[in-house]
This record gives C-alpha cells, structure tokens and sequence, in this order.
C-alpha cells in the first residue's frame, strides 16, 4: 500500500472512531434524563370582587428523593420571577414559572414557590397588602408525588382557587392561604 492510499484510510477510519464517540457520548448524556416545567393556570372563575391577586415570585424549588444516583433535598428550578396576577390565568391561560431541560431522573414529592414581599389583592378598587405567612419564609409547599421517567417531559400545572385562597381578616386585611391543585402531566 502506498503512502497516500494508507493516509486517507487512517483519515476514514479516525474521522468513523470520533463520528461514532460522539453519537455515543450524546445518547449517554440523554440516559436519565426528562425536561421538567412548572406552570400556573387558574381554572375556576372568581366570584368575589377582586380584580386582582397578585403574587411575587421569587423562586420555585423541588424536593426529590434518592431512589437513584440523585442526590435527596431542595433543588432550584431555573424561576420567571416576577409578579403574576392569578386572575389573568382563566379560560385555558397558562404561563411557564419554572423549568429544568436536564433534570437527572428522581422522584419529586413537593414543590416550593418561594414569594417575595410585593404581594397584593384588588378589591373594590382598593389595593391591599395580601399577607403571605409562609410564603416569604418556608415557601408554599405542594404535594406532587412524582417519578420522573427517562426521556420524557412534564408539566407540572399549578391551579390556584383565588376564592379560596385569599382570606378577609376581621381587621380588613388579607391573608393568602393558598388553595392549590397540582396536576402532572407527562409528555
């Protein structure tokens, strides 16, 4: 064999050996693996005279369990913060508040949204401060008992009951003590 037909063989065969390395590589990285979102929808219609129920979110966490090679406890999902009237989300609205596109697979138990101080209802025209008790401090916790399957996606939809959840205080102040349905949804 001569010197350029054995060059363009090492070349074939070396350009094969990465090609296939790295469609190796890419599957393995996919092993484990499901893309995760939260988001909130408010399918019951308000009955009361609020215009507005506004929360500020500050951060979304998960608590998983160690079923797998995961680590256990808290993990921060990628948050919107922002604040985020629940009223506007009736009628099939949605909006993403958090996600993670390579979440090792584990099983998720709760869901913290953690709230900031910027938290308000409208009603009768008037703004008020709607008081969070463990909101700000511990975050909203909620029951989702879940386990992620490799290769999938899931939507966790957060329903909140604006009715249910805001509560007049005899001395005209407002408490928020969440009323919220969380459905999982795999894809």
């Amino acid at each position: 064999m001569n010197w350029r037909k054995y060059h363009y063989v090492v070349i074939v065969l070396s350009i094969a050996i990465i090609g296939f390395n790295s469609c190796k590589d890419d599957s393995e990285s996919d092993e484990g693996t499901a893309n995760f979102r939260v988001s909130m929808t408010n399918t019951v219609t308000a009955t009361r005279e609020y215009s507005e129920v506004n929360i500020d979110l500050q951060k979304i966490s998960i608590n998983v369990s160690s079923d797998t090679n995961a680590s256990s406890g808290w993990v921060d999902l990628e948050t919107n913060q922002g604040i985020y009237n629940l009223l506007d989300f009736t009628s099939g609205n949605d909006t993403i508040l958090a996600f993670d596109s390579v979440l090792v697979v584990q099983t998720i138990s709760q869901i913290r949204l953690l709230l900031g101080d910027n938290n308000t209802v409208v009603d009768g025209g008037e703004s008020y401060d709607l008081k969070t008790p463990s909101g700000q401090t511990s975050g909203l916790k909620i029951p989702v008992n879940v386990t992620l399957l490799p290769g999938f996606s899931y939507i966790v939809e957060l329903d909140f009951d604006p009715d249910q959840s805001v509560v007049k205080t005899g001395n005209g102040k407002y408490n928020l003590k969440p009323v919220i349905k969380a459905t999982v949804v795999q894809l």
